[in-house]
Parts: C-alpha cells; sequence; structure tokens
C-alpha cells in the first residue's frame, strides 16, 4: 500500500528540511507540525528520552497536552514505545492497558499513534499522534508516521554530531585564517570579499599555481574542482615527474572541520588500499603554510559521466568490463574493511596509460567508511556522508539510515552504474525515485533493460538485478559480481551503439546544448 501523492510530496519536503537541521529547536518545530499534517490527526507531540523519563519537549493540537512535562518510561506510552522498540497503535485510549487513563481524561484524546524515534537500538524519543474520535489509523497513517521518525532519528544524530564538534570547528576555522592571513592581507579588497572559508579557497584557487608545499611540489595550472577541492597539474620536485595534487576547497555546507577531515582521510584510505585501478595517492598533509593537500598519481583522460554524457551508453563488452573492474577495487577494499560508500560515474575515471590503453581507475575515497579492523571507530567522521551522492546509485538501507553495512551498499551503487552505462538511463521510474526518496519502498524491481535496449543478453541482465536487490542479504558480494562480469565479457557484443550526436561549441569550446541521451 501506498501512500497519496500530495502527502508523499508533503513528507519528502519534510526530509529535506530535517536533513538541513542543525540544532534541536529546528527539529521539534519541523517534526511536530509536519506529524500532523502528515496525518491529519487532532494533535501531535514531540518526546524526547531524558535518562528514564520522558520529556514532552513540543506539541500541537486543537487542546492543551502536555507540552515541557516529564513523566517517567513506565507511567506513558512514549515511554512502552521507546522502551519495546514498537509502533504504539491504539484505537480506544480508555481500553488499553498501556495508557494511564486518568492522564487522559482531562484531554480531547480519544485514540493515539505513538512511533518510536530510534539510532540502532537506542531509543531518543517518540512522536505520537493524537485524534478526539475512536478510530483504527490507516497503514498509510502509521507507515508515514515510522517513515518521518526513521528521518528524525538522522536529523538528531546529525545535530549531536554538529553540536559535538562546534569547538573543533571554531578552533580549525581559526587556524586556516590565520594561515590564509598573508594572501588575503595582500589585497585589502580581497579580504573584504572573502571572510567566508569558501571565498578565501576560492581565491587561493587562482593565486595558488606557482606555489612550492613544504619544498616538494610546485602547482601548476588548474585541471578541475569538485566538492572537497581543486586539483592541479603539479611536479614532483624530487623525482622531477608530473602528479597531480588536489587542495581542500570549503564550499557552502562543506566548510566545518569534519569536511577537512573527510578530505584528509582519503589519503590515507587509498594508500591503505593500494590497489592499481585506485588512484594512487603519494602523500598528505598540511602545509606549513595551512594549506591541506592531497598529492596523486596524474590521470589523463575524463569520468565516466563524461564518457556517458558524450556517447549516451557503452558497449555490452566495455561496460562489463569497467563494471569488473570497479568490483575488483571493491572486493579489494572490502576485505580490509573499507566502504566507498559514493560509487558513481563521477568517481569512475578512464585513465589513459602512456600506450592509449584505457585504465579504469576508481578515485575519491573521501567518506569512506571502515567498518572491521582497528581504525573501525573514526565512523563519526562519515556519519553526514548517508547525505551524499545522487539518489539513484545510493542503496535502499543507506537512505534510511540503517546501520551497518559490510559493503553490499557498494554493490548496489555499482548496479545502478552498470545499469545506466548499458541503457543510458537510470534502473528506476520517476515514480519509483520519488517513493524511494519518500522512504515508502519495501521492494523495487529496475525497470527493463530491454525497454532502454535491445538484446541485452539474459545473463548481464540478471547480473545487474542481482547487484540491485533491494535486500542487501540477496546481492552478491563485490568479488562475486566482479567474478560473473569477468566470465561475462568474452560473450558479449564489443559494437558500440549508435551514439547521440555530440552539442555543437561555441568559439571557446562551450557546449551551446546538452547532447541527447543515447534511444535505445
Amino acid at each position: 500500500m501506498t501512500a497519496a501523492p500530495d502527502r508523499v510530496t508533503d513528507l519528502i519536503d519534510v526530509i529535506q528540511r530535517l536533513s538541513q537541521a542543525r540544532d534541536i529547536a529546528t527539529v521539534q518545530d519541523i517534526v511536530r507540525t509536519a506529524a500532523r499534517r502528515l496525518t491529519g490527526a487532532d494533535g501531535a507531540t514531540f518526546v524526547l528520552c531524558d535518562g528514564d523519563r520522558c520529556h514532552y519537549v513540543d506539541e500541537d493540537a486543537i487542546g492543551p497536552l502536555w507540552k515541557g512535562q516529564k513523566f517517567p518510561m513506565s507511567a506513558c506510552v512514549s515511554g512502552w514505545s521507546m522502551l519495546n522498540r514498537q509502533t504504539a497503535v491504539i484505537p480506544d485510549v480508555f481500553a488499553d492497558s498501556r495508557v494511564p487513563h486518568s492522564a487522559y481524561r482531562a484531554t480531547f484524546v480519544k485514540s493515539m499513534v505513538m512511533v518510536p524515534v530510534r539510532a540502532g537500538p537506542e531509543p531518543l524519543g517518540a512522536i505520537g499522534t493524537y485524534w478526539a474520535d475512536q478510530r483504527t489509523p490507516t497503514e498509510d497513517e502509521v507507515r508515514l508516521l515510522e517513515a518521518l521518525a526513521g528521518t528524525t532519528a538522522v536529523a538528531l544524530e546529525n545535530v549531536r554530531l554538529i553540536t559535538g564538534l562546534e569547538d573543533l570547528v571554531a578552533r580549525r576555522t581559526a587556524e586556516l585564517e590565520e594561515a590564509n592571513g598573508r594572501l588575503v592581507a595582500a589585497n585589502g579588497e580581497l579580504m573584504a570579499a572573502h571572510r567566508s572559508a569558501d571565498r578565501v579557497f576560492a581565491a587561493y584557487a587562482k593565486a595558488l599555481p606557482g606555489t612550492v608545499l613544504d619544498g616538494k611540489y610546485r602547482l601548476d595550472e588548474q585541471l578541475g574542482s569538485g566538492g572537497f577541492g581543486v586539483v592541479f597539474r603539479a611536479r614532483h620536485l624530487t623525482l622531477d615527474v608530473p602528479i597531480a595534487v588536489k587542495v581542500f576547497r570549503p564550499v557552502a555546507g562543506n566548510d566545518s572541520a569534519l569536511e577537512l577531515q573527510r578530505f584528509l582521510r582519503e589519503g590515507a584510505t587509498a594508500a591503505r588500499l593500494g590497489h592499481p585501478n585506485a588512484v594512487r595517492v603519494l602523500d598528505s598533509g598540511v602545509s606549513s603554510g595551512g594549506i591541506a593537500f592531497l598529492a596523486m598519481e596524474l590521470l589523463r583522460g575524463h569520468s565516466l559521466a563524461r564518457e556517458l554524457s558524450l556517447v549516451g551508453a557503452l558497449s555490452m563488452r566495455r561496460a562489463a568490463r569497467v563494471g569488473a573492474t570497479v568490483a575488483g577495487v571493491l572486493a579489494a577494499a572490502h576485505k580490509q574493511g573499507i566502504v566507498h560508500r559514493d560509487i558513481k560515474p563521477d568517481n569512475i575515471f578512464l585513465h589513459a596509460d602512456g600506450d592509449g590503453a584505457e585504465v579504469v581507475k576508481v578515485v575519491d575515497f573521501g567518506i569512506a567508511k571502515f567498518f572491521a579492523g582497528p581504525q573501525s571507530g573514526g565512523d563519526y567522521l562519515t556519519r553526514t556522508g548517508e547525505y551524499v551522492g545522487t539518489p539513484r546509485f545510493v542503496a535502499p538501507e543507506r537512505m534510511r539510515g540503517v546501520a551497518g553495512d559490510d559493503g553490499r551498499s557498494d554493490v548496489f551503487s555499482l548496479g545502478a552504474v552498470l545499469y545506466e552505462m548499458v541503457c543510458a538511463a537510470p534502473p528506476w521510474s520517476s515514480e519509483q525515485e520519488r517513493q524511494i526518496a519518500a522512504g515508502l519502498v519495501l521492494d523495487a524491481r529496475p525497470v527493463p533493460m530491454s525497454r532502454f535496449r535491445r538484446a541485452v543478453p539474459a545473463e548481464l541482465e540478471a547480473a545487474v538485478g542481482r547487484a540491485l536487490a533491494w535486500n542487501p542479504t540477496d546481492r552478491p558480494t563485490a568479488e562475486e559480481l566482479g567474478d560473473a562480469l569477468t566470465a561475462l565479457v568474452p560473450t558479449l557484443d564489443d559494437t558500440p551503439p549508435r551514439a547521440a550526436p555530440a552539442a555543437p561549441l561555441d568559439s571557446e569550446g562551450t557546449e551551446l546544448q546538452p547532447a541527447a541521451r543515447w534511444p535505445g
């Protein structure tokens, strides 16, 4: 059963607002109004766990309830819901033994639903909705509240991390501003215009060519930029060889000490992996001049995302070969307890080696998570990584914020990439994507590949379908997927599909209009 479209739209809006909340007051304001609006209830309350007591912090109702009061866990329905980790659906509050009847006689409440808000096994609070008439809440209403509770749990955890890191962020910001003082002081107007971290580092990108980091790496021209940094062509002065150097560049929403730690972790993760098809990081750190950097091998070519925008789809043999290579990198990472968590075409690079042969490289381990081994305690750096990435490539368990990941979320993401390499289209319809984003889908099957491309072998479609299984335990491991694709490669057609014509360029080489997708 699915919720009405208008309620789904409301829930998507609530999820987006909660993902941006940075304090408890904002979370409770969103939740109390959303719970009542989503269900059409006569009242709603937001409860937080306060030790062994339930704190009714906020409410939105036709009559007064218990805002601001605290009750023992054992004395209220919210406590029962939190302790038992279950949703309480109560059509008649005066006929249910879990309800303190005397407390409810003075209110308008005749029926209710109480949903626990929790992170893993730990209770964080509860969301309650109330009606002035005796009624049995519908399955849709209960599911909407449970989806709201799941999103609220992630938002509360995010707020906790932000609050705990405030001092660290302040110190790190002060250090960065001091390190960049010499550049800003050289131009008074630049100082006034670039006080925030994102603008300071935008100015850095223009000023850094020619800079030598700690006597070892000379930065030359800028090659590109992304969410975490600016990449420069550079030279390793000791070895006299070309390399690439990525410099950390905060932008709006990415200007905290947490993001800096993620950036530096990319170097440690890639170095620990050491796979020939993972981008090789030579060095990382913060220079004496205060510049956070990663020194990496210099790649020549472009991303898989760029390739798909140019050709629309790959030959089936090439798609399987690229997928098998990425699966091999992921298998090696998973054996070391590393989950990439952001596999998508932008993070797969098609590198041309010295002989012009295509070498697939997996890049950007900046939000990788250690799920095993002595470094697993570093998970706090990656919690908000649950929000990173294009939704169509994110596994459903990560969308729900479910704890625990042995690497099969990466397999799901690679399955979505494989689908797009073959079909030049996402695996989900627009309606499926809306339902998935709202957390209202218990299972989903991709659109048949034959709808976009004729004569896709059954074995290839089956391999992609297994990778996109909704239940993680139904997916193959990365190693198993890689073996299956490797076995398929020599059997697949290597003829490129009919390609869309390239978009016309202006005199400066800029596309005048996007290239059309390969039609099938």
